[in-house]
């Protein structure tokens, strides 16, 4: 995978690329951005293999949600400049928390949001405090989920009727979400309206992660 990133990268900077040859470009940008869908089931892969034993693979410090929101989304800029999607990020709190394993969490829920978004896409990113922690939202003006799936999204295999009209839904990515959250400590849930976008939460009990990074 790393290897054909760096081939495409090193293709367009070619003399025979920028002299302006639409097609080869074109080419290019289309190979890196299948070689990112298949690095992101890679990841999700690799992380269900390591889920039962992510205890194992922790390091709760103090993590800047702004950075790693920034860094999530320079990784997919591809996938997001196809459907062109305009994303605002206003993460001003820092968490306790693996930075590694959130970042994975924060991916899929992007993810989801190219996978299911509509016209003139928005993606809003946001941390706001309250009293007990930091909770983080994803929020996006997709296609949103039927109220009678909402309660399933995260089970294992559940792909709902949005899932069916997309190909490479499988079902997983939500389900790993939750997963992780739990050993984490953390809270997800889902709030949506059909046909006019879903939000995401993420809560991080501040006193949690502060006693585990304490001990």
């Amino acid at each position: 995978i790393t290897s054909i990133s760096l081939l495409c990268k090193n293709g367009r900077k070619t003399d025979r690329i920028q002299k302006g040859i639409p097609e080869e470009r074109e080419t290019f940008r289309s190979i890196s951005l299948e070689n990112q869908r298949i690095e992101n089931y890679v990841d999700m892969a690799l992380y269900y293999a390591r889920s039962e034993n992510v205890y194992k693979d922790f390091m709760i410090q103090k993590a800047d949600l702004q950075k790693i929101v920034e860094e999530v989304l320079e990784k997919n800029r591809l996938l997001l400049i196809r459907p062109g999607v305009r994303a605002e990020v206003a993460c001003g709190d820092a968490v306790y928390t693996d930075r590694k394993w959130i970042a994975f969490i924060l991916n899929q829920l992007l993810l989801n949001c190219v996978k299911y978004c509509g016209e003139e896409p928005v993606f809003l990113i946001s941390t706001r405090k309250e009293k007990d922690g930091v909770c983080l939202t994803v929020e996006d003006n997709g296609t949103g989920i039927r109220a009678e799936e909402l309660s399933r999204i995260f089970d294992k295999g559940f792909t709902g009727s949005n899932g069916r009209d997309h190909e490479r839904a499988t079902g997983m990515g939500l389900y790993l979400c939750r997963k992780l959250c739990d050993k984490l400590g953390i809270r997800i849930w889902a709030e949506s309206e059909y046909g006019r976008g879903t939000k995401m939460f993420l809560f991080f009990p501040i006193s949690h992660y502060i006693s585990r990074e304490q001990n």
